[in-house]
């Protein structure tokens, strides 16, 4: 077992990943570093890699059995489901881990049962069969315990399906940890320096599970549990981030919660697409050039193609221009209320990003950070995460998520020296 392999193997090892091997009388050679290496018998050779999306020579893929063992979403979400169960109500899932060893139990002890009756059927006298006591009287217990195996079976799978619609509750909780984690270890996409083991995302996901208030009712519970958990990892993850790339992340988080209904906001998948990208079309002219620049212009041609749009087109360059103009010339637009009708997205902040998005695209992380303190729950928390604390607060909470085995790395820029606020730390 080779551990930790980056995307470059050893070319020493080639000769055992393409089988070099040389008989010499019974036994089999392989030349690794100018020397004739004994192998042994059933030798096999594993490699394991850390990395999250390695790419690798075709002619490795060619020579070695890849096998892809990396936590799916719907996976990590079982798992997930079941350590918080065993914190939550821990009788529960000692009760759930019990039957399900008594169901594999049960399957072993009916398929000795049948392979013990079959060797003495074949090994019985096929003339004397009928009159084989010993034979006829194994023949009845086993009939009578695969019975009682059975009914066994049933009232267990009866108890289990009771449990699991008791651990169900919990689904919400692990649910959102898997969402979290998924979220955060593509952040390398963004910057290669993010990276995020599981076992590190686990000492967070119990650390908020410990702060969560306790609640009699479940349903409380569970709705607490999955907003600490959702601000804990967040300010975690947001500490070691570029203040450049916090907004993208928060905005990740938002968009994946609207994208699996935990937030209630009326958008569709091509809206969505259309705020992301803001495609462009060079069609029509652009009749309004003494005030609006091209590409604006342009942005509102393909957003027209969006249902709900159509008339926007014409009501800024004919209906009322003058007043599109004024609140285009406004220092903050995204807080003012847009001209005729489209006042009503004021109700519908993200729907109105999108005209903000083509009009003022500078103004879209303003936009985007205010529609996200609206409309995540407890959204300032997220938006204005750390911002109310100085320096060494915020020091002081990293410290308390160190530990002797968990270290606190600085990642220094031109002119930062946090020396000052380790030392008042440390008074």
């Amino acid at each position: 077992m080779i551990d930790a392999i980056g995307e470059e193997i050893d070319a020493i090892l080639d000769p055992l990943l393409s089988r070099q091997f040389v008989r010499k009388g019974k036994t089999l050679f392989v030349k690794l570093g100018g020397e004739d290496i004994e192998l042994a018998n059933g030798f096999k050779m594993y490699l394991q890699t850390k990395l999250i999306n390695p790419h690798y020579k075709p002619e490795t893929a060619a020579q070695c059995t890849i096998v892809n063992f990396i936590v799916t979403e719907s996976g990590l979400e079982d798992q997930l489901l079941a350590m918080v169960v065993r914190v939550e109500k821990p009788e529960l899932e000692a009760t759930k881990e019990r039957l399900t060893e008594q169901q594999q139990q049960y399957v072993i002890e009916l398929t000795q049962l049948e392979a013990d009756l079959l060797h003495k059927l074949v090994s019985a006298d096929s003339d004397t069969i009928l009159q084989n006591v010993e034979l006829i009287e194994q023949l009845e217990q086993t009939k009578l315990t695969s019975q009682e195996i059975t009914q066994a079976q049933i009232i267990a799978k009866t108890t289990e399906a009771e449990i699991n619609i008791s651990r169900e509750t919990y689904r919400r909780v692990a649910a959102e940890g898997a969402t979290l984690y998924f979220l955060l270890i593509q952040l390398w996409i963004v910057e290669h320096m993010y990276q995020y083991s599981l076992e590190a995302f686990t000492v967070f996901f119990f650390k908020a599970i410990d702060k969560t208030e306790q609640f009699e009712d479940d349903e409380a519970r569970v709705l607490a549990l999955r907003q600490m958990i959702r601000i804990v990892i967040y300010s975690w993850v947001s500490r070691g981030l570029f203040e450049r790339h916090k907004a993208i992340f928060l905005a990740q988080l938002t968009f994946r919660l609207m994208q699996k209904g935990i937030l209630e906001v009326e958008y569709t998948p091509q809206e969505m697409s259309f705020l992301v990208n803001c495609p462009i079309s060079t069609v029509v002219a652009n009749p309004l050039k003494k005030w609006l620049p091209d590409k604006a212009w342009y942005s509102v041609q393909k957003l027209i193609e969006i249902e709900g749009y159509e008339q926007f087109s014409n009501h800024l360059s004919k209906e009322t221009p003058k007043r599109f103009e004024d609140w285009y010339n406004d220092l903050a637009p995204e807080q003012k209320t847009l001209p005729l009708e489209w006042r009503s997205l004021d109700q519908k902040p993200f729907k109105k990003m999108l005209i903000v998005r083509c009009l003022r695209p500078d103004r879209v992380t303003t936009a985007l950070l205010e529609f996200i303190r609206v409309t995540l729950p407890s959204g300032s928390d997220f938006v204005d995460c750390d911002s109310k604390y100085s320096s060494v607060e915020v020091l002081q909470q990293a410290y308390m998520d160190s530990s002797p085995n968990i270290p606190i790395f600085f990642i220094l820029s031109a002119g930062a020296n946090p020396v000052k606020d380790v030392e008042t730390l440390c008074l």
